[in-house]
């Protein structure tokens, strides 16, 4: 299963441990599924977790910045100029086409196109229960 994250599951993440977003964190770094991101995708996550600074423990935000570098598969995005409501909406779909993610998991679900066949756009409950019926039940997750 390969999906591309918005910043704004990753921020979720950091700012509440035992939320839903925090799972997604977790099951990341556990290899329950695959990250895909391009060089726009991972320097969005460094400047908007950075401007968390102060509401985020920064050695959360550089575990998690050094864990999607060295765990996420890096593509080259494909070309979507214009589909998303949101300019900067953009990235995260073309590193989706360019790295063939069956999801984007994201807050902002109404921003994307609704008729993207190739990629499905999910919120973090839709995401979890997709990993859960590809491990056959139970999603179980170390903290």
């Amino acid at each position: 299963m390969r999906a591309i994250i918005d910043t704004n599951i990753f921020l979720a993440g950091l700012l509440n441990a035992d939320g839903g977003a925090a799972k997604i964190i977790c099951a990341f770094r556990d290899g329950k599924f695959a990250l895909v991101v391009t060089k726009e995708v991972f320097d969005e996550y460094v400047r908007v977790i950075h401007l968390f600074d102060n509401d985020v423990p920064a050695h959360k935000s550089e575990e998690l910045l050094e864990l999607v570098f060295a765990k996420a598969v890096k593509v080259q995005p494909a070309a979507s100029q214009g589909l998303c409501t949101d300019d900067d909406d953009e990235i995260f779909l073309s590193a989706a086409l360019g790295g063939h993610a069956d999801f984007i998991v994201t807050k902002n679900k109404k921003h994307f196109p609704k008729n993207a066949t190739s990629v499905k756009i999910v919120n973090v409950r839709e995401f979890l229960s997709a990993m859960e019926k590809k491990c056959g039940g139970k999603l179980r997750i170390s903290r």
